[in-house]
């Protein structure tokens, strides 16, 4: 009897050791997740400026939303913003297919340390760009209502729109065929979903970026998922021959290049190794800079982009790099 109770006392010791090692593995990557930009390895100067945290202590708030689409609508921005006495550029972001804002909480709280008013919603399908839209209505109403924390801080003469995956049709939608398309200063579409995806989807899905006016900035990554292996949007998904299309692959990304009009700053690159489910984290300390520099005026957040020698096209982490800038 007496050794039927340490065996038990033994396997009740290993269950216990089992579900503390399996919650503090959960608790680490949940930490991790959370400070993501502690584990992205930036190799550029400029990019490990703005892949840091920013000086800003922030906070939120959530806005129900009359549209069951959108559910919410969660803003971030620096804490004392009531406080101060100039107004906020603004950055919209648009998810990712079947993603909430909560999947980009991390990721908005430190565009906002940077200085910016941030947007999500929890449309999960938000395609059209009807989600970011209705965003800039919210802005605006808060922008004009004296018991909002927001009253007269929003700056809506310097907004730019950020997507991921289905959220790059968004962008481009929202940029070109929504009711304050105007009011967009600039675009940065991660892992955009490519148009021989949108064809076949149809349904809100395809966009015309040929009709985008504003700077865009435009990445992927390398990875099975994204990059595929085809090479023109004319090879069809064929396991025998090995062809897949991937969500944002390399010829993708020259085509939105391509048809970009010549008289807009534009923008791609891809990342070596980096596949789609986490391509929006690892681009983020060069998406960080491009808003800054079209946003807010930061000089020294472009030279990651455009001069002479734009660190971009030299960082060791990219590849495919191509850069068209406006003299």
């Amino acid at each position: 009897m007496k050794g039927l109770k340490k065996i038990l006392k033994f396997i009740l010791t290993i269950i216990l050791v089992i579900v503390v090692v399996i919650i503090g593995i959960g608790l680490r990557a949940k930490w991790k997740d959370a400070h993501y930009y502690k584990y992205s390895n930036p190799a550029g100067e400029i990019e490990k400026k703005y892949t840091a945290m920013g000086d800003k202590k922030v906070t939120k708030k959530e806005y129900p939303s009359e549209d069951s689409s959108i559910g919410k609508f969660v803003v971030w921005y620096p804490e004392d913003i009531s406080k101060s006495d100039h107004k906020y550029p603004v950055v919209l972001w648009a998810n990712g297919t079947g993603s909430k804002s909560n999947t980009y909480t991390a990721f908005m709280k430190h565009l906002a340390s940077w200085g910016f008013i941030v947007v999500g919603n929890d449309d999960e399908n938000t395609r059209t760009g009807e989600s970011l839209n209705a965003g800039i209505d919210l802005l605006m109403t808060e922008n004009e209502s004296e018991l909002s924390a927001l009253y007269q801080k929003v700056d809506l003469d310097n907004i730019g729109i950020g997507g991921h995956s289905q959220g790059g049709c968004a962008v481009y939608n929202m940029a070109v065929n929504q009711p304050h398309a105007d009011a967009i200063k600039t675009v940065y579409a991660v892992s955009a979903t490519s148009s021989y995806i949108t064809a076949g989807f149809k349904d809100g899905w395809e966009y015309d970026i040929s009709k985008v006016k504003v700077p865009t900035f435009m990445t992927a990554g390398t990875g099975s998922f994204d990059a595929g292996t085809a090479t023109s949007k004319d090879q069809v998904n064929d396991d025998e021959k090995k062809i897949t299309q991937g969500i944002c692959p390399l010829w993708s990304l020259e085509e939105n290049f391509s048809l970009l009009p010549e008289n807009v700053d534009k923008v791609y690159a891809r990342k070596t190794g980096i596949d789609h489910g986490n391509s929006y984290l690892e681009f983020d300390g060069y998406m960080t800079a491009w808003f800054r520099y079209w946003l807010a005026g930061d000089e020294d957040a472009g030279k990651a982009f455009f001069g002479n020698n734009p660190e971009l096209s030299s960082n060791s982490l990219y590849q495919d790099v191509k850069i068209h800038e406006v003299k």
